[in-house]
């Protein structure tokens, strides 16, 4: 028992050692000039779940000591009876994959955080779900998988070596009363109890402080993976027992109507023009903010953000690419529970595809990626898509595309091409989607080599970059010089007044270091771009610096180029139009992050808080407290999120 005893507390100190020196490390590469007071809160947070989890894995071991004394064995005295063989090779092998998996999951938890500034959560399964070969094949060309598995291997062995030499030393015998025995194993029964349910270690309670990265860095890896598997193999639509149509007549009371009417536009049911909206890659506000004369991140596409409309004080709706799809083409907060269930055969109504067919429009899909991400391909063309061109057909069309091939498609500039050659072809209104690829890892495919000049970046910017900083900007202003290149051809094309084109980015740029002092809602900021003609700019409402987020997009659209349409939307409105509503001035996004123009308000915080000015999403360290309808609001919008969409799928009770 004493030895069993030894064992779990060498094993349990040395486990949390290994833990806290990843927080040390990381916290050393990814927090900086945080104050003491914060950097103690998280490693004493991270300390409590790591007690947790350990318990938890030596559940067994603790098992094996408090019924120890049934067996008659030599086991405390360092005898060599088969009890003690079988406990020696079982404890040997369990500590040895035990070992191996801690490590592990520390090395995955460092570069997680470092690629996606996140704590390890549900989209690391896209390495199952997602072309498994090739994130396999940016792991190994990136990080050092062999040096890493080596180090894996020699802690298990140096693990196992330990417990023999636990388990084979003598120690000497003291003579304890049954009832001290007694006493001190329910005593450590209550402890392991009080580890294991920590109040405070429940997944809606881990955020502690407004500094996102000190509560992700808090977080035990093994216990995040397991809150991520939750999430993951949870049927989130199983929600749907607990709701009721009365309980969304409530929910609009709190927030606001689910539905719209767009203004009456004469001029576009006369002209009807073409509607084309570009869902950028990784076009995130984050990097662009650095761009300037001496290194020009847009490319061509600078003197038509200088040119056209842009608004910048602006967040994506999620951090996930397909997410953000669903979210705005389908006002989906759900994506794999629709795409790749039951679900992917059944139509949608009130989606903008929906309402632009409706209209007279043929609807488009065009992708330099691959159609079968998530199965959306064929959920799109359930929903109203009639033409889904992705890298497959742009290949067959364009031969040299072979030239550029990597692991998630072919070069954008192919995409661009198929568009223009649609505008000017078609004889009916077109409603197309797009969504570029190449500002994507791997980064392998062939693109214009010249367009910036390495010299000339700082160290310092190229030094925010957790890895390949030249290749992220180098494919980032490839993109968005492609993008540039195609509004050129456009704005001296044939149908350059019968069209409006949107831009936005479906996330930030990953692997780019985030202040999250200043850029609690920045981080997630990407930018919304419109070209309009100049016939369809009368009467417009233009405020550069007015909030928004993805949500708004489709309204801004319907507003430009429908008339009097009614139209579901998420608190969304033109962007163009005069403010009607006070409470849909405002920009969301699903990591936590509400804005409007008084402040910036997290989830689960306590504190709200200002801006540097009134034409930056950067924070100052001012806080104010929110209203009480600002602290429900993330409750209220998640759960109207929800209901509607099970509304439209007949869901509800």
């Amino acid at each position: 028992m004493r030895k069993i005893f030894i064992q779990i507390l060498v094993f349990y100190s040395l486990f949390l050692l290994v833990f806290s020196a990843m927080r040390f490390v990381m916290s050393y590469y990814f927090i900086l000039n945080q104050a003491y007071e914060e950097l103690t809160k998280m490693f004493l947070a991270g300390l409590r779940m790591d007690l947790k989890t350990l318990t938890y894995i030596f559940l067994p071991l603790l098992l094996a000591m408090l019924l120890s004394p049934l067996f008659k064995s030599k086991l405390a005295r360092g005898g060599d009876s088969f009890v003690i063989r079988i406990y020696t090779f079982a404890s040997s092998l369990y500590l040895a994959i035990t070992s191996f998996l801690v490590l592990l999951f520390v090395f995955i938890n460092f570069y997680y955080y470092q690629m996606y500034k996140n704590k390890i959560d549900i989209f690391i399964f896209g390495l199952k779900d997602d072309d498994t070969a090739a994130i396999l094949s940016i792991i190994f060309r990136d990080y050092p998988v062999l040096f890493l598995t080596f180090l894996l291997f020699a802690f298990s062995i140096f693990c196992v070596f330990l417990n023999r030499i636990i388990l084979k030393a003598k120690i000497k015998k003291y003579s304890l009363k049954t009832s001290t025995i007694f006493v001190l194993n329910v005593c450590l029964i209550c402890l392991c109890f009080a580890s294991l349910r920590g109040h405070n270690l429940r997944y809606d309670y881990y955020q502690f402080s407004s500094n996102k990265a000190i509560n992700e860095l808090s977080t035990n890896p093994l216990l995040a993976f397991y809150w991520a598997l939750k999430n993951y193999n949870k049927d989130t639509l199983s929600k749907q027992i607990s709701m009721t149509k009365e309980q969304g007549v409530i929910l609009q009371e709190q927030l606001f109507p689910l539905f719209q009417k767009s203004p009456k536009n004469d001029l576009a049911k006369e002209i009807k023009p073409h509607v084309y909206f570009n869902l950028m890659e990784s076009f995130g506000l984050n990097v662009l903010e650095f761009s300037n004369e001496k290194y020009n991140f847009l490319g061509h596409l600078d003197k038509h953000f200088k040119e056209d409309f842009v608004f910048k004080r602006f967040l994506s709706s999620t951090n996930g690419t397909l997410n953000s799809m669903m979210s705005l083409f389908f006002i989906s907060p759900l994506t794999k529970e629709l795409t790749t269930s039951k679900f992917s055969l059944t139509k949608l109504d009130f989606t903008p595809l929906q309402l632009y067919k409706q209209a007279g429009y043929k609807i488009v899909f065009v992708t330099s990626g691959k159609k079968d991400l998530y199965n959306f391909g064929e959920f799109a063309q359930v929903n109203g898509v009639e033409l889904f061109i992705d890298a497959n057909v742009l290949l067959q069309e364009y031969p040299q595309a072979k030239e550029t091939i990597h692991r998630y498609g072919v070069a954008d500039e192919f995409m661009y091409q198929k568009i223009f050659k649609l505008l000017k072809d078609s004889k009916q209104p077109l409603f197309i989607m797009s969504l570029s690829v190449s500002n994507h890892p791997p980064f392998t495919h062939k693109i214009n080599e010249n367009l910036l000049d390495f010299e000339k970046i700082s160290k310092d910017l190229l030094n925010k970059f957790s890895n390949q900083a030249h290749n992220t900007l180098k494919y980032y202003t490839y993109a968005n010089d492609e993008f540039g290149q195609f509004l050129d051809a456009v704005k001296t094309s044939s149908f350059k007044d019968r069209i409006i084109i949107a831009a936005t980015g479906d996330h930030r740029v990953r692997n780019f270091d985030i202040d999250f002092d200043r850029e609690k809602a920045f981080a997630y900021s990407v930018p919304f771009y419109l070209y309009i003609p100049k016939d369809f700019q009368k009467g417009l409402y233009v405020d550069k610096n007015r909030i928004g987020s993805h949500k708004d997009i489709f309204p801004t659209l319907y507003h430009l180029s429908l008339s009097e349409v009614e139209f579901l939307s998420l608190g969304g409105r033109s962007m163009l139009q005069a403010p009607m509503n006070p409470k849909l001035e405002f920009g969301f996004n699903d990591s936590g992050v509400l804005i409007d123009e008084n402040g910036i308000y997290l989830a689960k915080s306590p504190k709200a808080y200002f801006y540097e000015n009134n034409t930056t999403l950067k924070n100052t360290q001012q806080d104010f407290e929110p209203d009480e309808y600002h602290q429900n609001f993330f409750k209220f919008y998640t759960e109207l999120s929800l209901w509607q969409l099970y509304w439209r799928l007949n869901l509800l009770r």
